[in-house]
C-alpha cells in the first residue's frame, strides 16, 4: 500500500488529475473528492470530479456539488478513485479507469480490493478524514469551502456523530475543520433534518411496514417501486431510513431493502454487534464491519430469506 506522503509526491508531479466518485454518490464521497479537487487547483493542477450518476439536489447547498461531471472531458495524467471499494462502483468509468496506466485509490472501506495501480486504504470513520490528512500533506491549508465539504463527509458517514465508528481521531478532524470555517449546524440541517413533503410521505409508508426477524434482533425496512410512485419521492431520499431502524430497542442489525427495478434490490445494512461486512460479502457487496451494502436479484421474499439467514450466521451468540 502506498503511503500518503508518497502519494502526495506522485500527485504533485501531475499536470492534470481526474477524481471519480462511486455510483449513487453520498456525502463522504462527494465531500472528499470535491475538497481534494479544490486543493489540487490551488497547486496549479487541473482537476475535475466525475460520477456516473447525477448528484442528488439535496447536496446543492454546497455549490461545489453542482460541478460534478458525468462525461469525461479529455485526457488526464492520473485517475483517482475516491471512497470506492471496488472498480465496479465506478459505473461506466470502470473500463476507463482499469485501462489507464496511472491510477490511484483513496478509501476507508475494509472491503477495498486494491483495484488501482496504487492504493491507500485506511479504515477510518470517513474517507474525508483520510483526504484531510492528504490535503495537509500536499501543503494546502483548507479554506472554509474545503472545510465544509470535508465536514459534510465526516458527518454523513458518522450519522451526525451517532455511529460507533466515531473516535477521538474523528473529533480531532472535526475540530480542525470547524476552526477552518466548517459549519456543523448548516450541514446537520441539510443532511439530517431538511426533507421534502414527498420524502416525509415515503418515510411514513415504509416505517408502517417494518418487519422483524430473529426474535426482534433483525429489522427490515422495505421500499418498493410502488412506494416511490405513490409518494413521488426519489430513490436518493431514502438516505437516513436505516438510522431510524437502528434506534429501535432490541434491534442489533437493520436493513433497508430498496427495490431499484423489478426483482433487483439494493440493501443497506447497519449493525450494533454483527459483522455486516461479512453479511454483504455473501452477496458480492461489502463496506465496513458495522455498515455495509450489496445488491441482490430475485423475488422479494426470497431476498428477505437470504439476508435473514446471512444475518443469523453473523449475530453473536
Amino acid at each position: 500500500m502506498i503511503s500518503l506522503q508518497k502519494l502526495g509526491e506522485k500527485i504533485k508531479a501531475e499536470k492534470s488529475v481526474a477524481l471519480f466518485c462511486h455510483v449513487r454518490p453520498d456525502g463522504d464521497c462527494l465531500g472528499s473528492a470535491l475538497a481534494l479537487k479544490l486543493a489540487l487547483k490551488t497547486l496549479g493542477i487541473k482537476a475535475e470530479v466525475f460520477c456516473d450518476d447525477s448528484v442528488p439536489s439535496r447536496f446543492f447547498f454546497l455549490n461545489e456539488c453542482k460541478t460534478v461531471k458525468q462525461q469525461l472531458d479529455g485526457e488526464y495524467g492520473a485517475l483517482v478513485a475516491i471512497d470506492c471499494a471496488d472498480i465496479q462502483r465506478l459505473g461506466s468509468f470502470a473500463e476507463t479507469f482499469y485501462s489507464h496506466k496511472n491510477t490511484y485509490s483513496i478509501d476507508h472501506h475494509i472491503s477495498n480490493n486494491r483495484y488501482a495501480k496504487e492504493n491507500f486504504v485506511r479504515d477510518l470513520a470517513s474517507n474525508s478524514e483520510n483526504v484531510l490528512e492528504f490535503i495537509e500533506i500536499l501543503g494546502v491549508k483548507p479554506n472554509a469551502e474545503i472545510a465544509n465539504l470535508l465536514l459534510m463527509g465526516v458527518m454523513t458517514d458518522t450519522g451526525g456523530f451517532r455511529h460507533k465508528n466515531v473516535t477521538a481521531s474523528t473529533m480531532n478532524s472535526v475540530a480542525k475543520l470547524v476552526a477552518l470555517g466548517g459549519n456543523t449546524n448548516e450541514i446537520y440541517y441539510h443532511m439530517f433534518s431538511a426533507q421534502s413533503k414527498e420524502r416525509a410521505k415515503l418515510f411514513g409508508v415504509v416505517m408502517s411496514k417494518l418487519r422483524y426477524f430473529l426474535d426482534g434482533k433483525f429489522a427490515v425496512a422495505t421500499v418498493r417501486l410502488a412506494d416511490f410512485e405513490s409518494s413521488k419521492a426519489e430513490q436518493s431520499e431514502t438516505e437516513g431510513f436505516i438510522d431510524f431502524v437502528m434506534g429501535i430497542r432490541g434491534v442489533e442489525v437493520g436493513a433497508c431493502v430498496m427495490e431499484m427495478q423489478q426483482n433487483k434490490f439494493k440493501i443497506s445494512f447497519r449493525s450494533k454487534s454483527a459483522d455486516v461486512n461479512a453479511v454483504a460479502g455473501y452477496f458480492g457487496g461489502g463496506g465496513h464491519t458495522l455498515a455495509s451494502g450489496c445488491q441482490i436479484q430475485g423475488e422479494y421474499e426470497e431476498v428477505i430469506d437470504k439476508i435473514t439467514f446471512a444475518v443469523k450466521r453473523e449475530l453473536p451468540e
